[in-house]
């Protein structure tokens, strides 16, 4: 009897810390967030459009054919074309036939790949070509300190004044987030990073979509949302954190038409440097994705030292 009063006190003690507590972990650490970008470059992609029929591909302008004679037996000369070139002059049709399939089938294959890429097909057989059909997804989040508080306005003038319709605009707005965080390289405390690929079009997306999904669920208020040409702000009342703002999280999900070739794990300020510097460089024609998030967005929201450590557990102290 005594056992079962006992057990019954424990589980109120229990049941009275989980209402305590709980309520008090899910108002800890930053509510408010905000984010811009968009998938324009997957959509664009030749290997997204429907498919298309054609009926017989030119080029130069015109339309091209090989006539060839009729395959004839020579009486007493063997076979040839016609029954009256003989030897040699089958061989040289077969060369020059040859030759000329091998020709429109290089044609051919570079006109693809050009359109794949998003390149004119214009460069030699020595330059990198980009594999079609294939991207990579690069994801960097940095810890910046108090005194880079001003990059939470920065990233918000980005979000709503930026071109997130075109490559171009979003290429502008990967530069400059990149270019705004090694402004303020002094301030990062906390890195990671995140590659992955290459794979096809339609998992990279995917990949994309539940990386960016993922951090953006870690706050409760998106502040502000811009993508694909349009902007949305939240009506809620601006948040106030219960402790001091410490740190402002940024993370940047990239994805490419091809490898950025030093992408790795950083363990140093340099490194974050680097990586930052090469996301900046990548190119409109190169970009297929681009989503920038932080947290928190509002100026008197917080974000802790131990608020970094339980929920991003995967970030590198530096």
């Amino acid at each position: 009897m005594k056992k079962t009063r006992s057990a019954k006190r424990l589980m109120s003690i229990l049941a009275l810390l989980a209402m305590l507590i709980v309520p008090a972990l899910a108002l800890a650490g930053p509510r408010s967030g905000g984010s811009f970008g968009s998938r324009g470059g997957f959509r664009s992609s030749p290997s997204y459009s429907m498919p298309r029929s054609y009926s017989s591909p030119g080029y130069g302008g015109g339309s091209h054919f090989i006539f060839a004679p009729g395959w004839g037996w020579g009486w007493g000369g063997g076979y040839g074309f016609g029954g009256g070139l003989g030897m040699f002059g089958t061989l040289m049709v077969l060369a020059v036939v040859g030759y000329s399939v091998f020709a429109i089938s290089r044609a051919v294959r570079r006109a693809r790949q050009g359109a794949d890429s998003g390149w004119s097909s214009g460069y030699s057989d020595d330059e990198v070509q980009v594999v079609p059909g294939r991207a990579y997804v690069y994801k960097v989040q940095i810890g910046l300190g108090r005194s880079a508080r001003a990059i939470q306005q920065r990233l918000e003038e980005f979000a709503t004044s930026g071109d997130t319709e075109s490559e171009a605009g979003l290429a502008a707005l990967l530069q400059q987030s990149a270019l705004e965080l090694l402004r303020q390289k002094d301030s990062i405390r906390y890195a990671g990073a995140e590659a992955n690929g290459p794979m096809s079009l339609t998992n990279a997306e995917t990949k994309m979509n539940g990386l960016a999904l993922a951090e953006r669920s870690r706050f409760s208020v998106e502040r502000v949302r811009s993508a694909d040409g349009r902007v949305n702000r939240a009506s809620d009342a601006a948040v106030e954190g219960r402790e001091a703002l410490e740190l402002v999280l940024v993370t940047m999900i990239v994805a490419t038409r091809n490898p950025l070739g030093s992408f790795k794990a950083v363990t140093t300020h340099e490194e974050v440097e680097a990586l930052l510097s090469e996301l900046g460089g990548v190119s409109p024609g190169g970009l297929l994705g681009l989503e920038v998030v932080w947290t928190p967005a509002d100026p008197d929201d917080s974000m802790t030292e131990t608020d970094v450590m339980t929920t991003y557990p995967e970030l590198r102290s530096l």
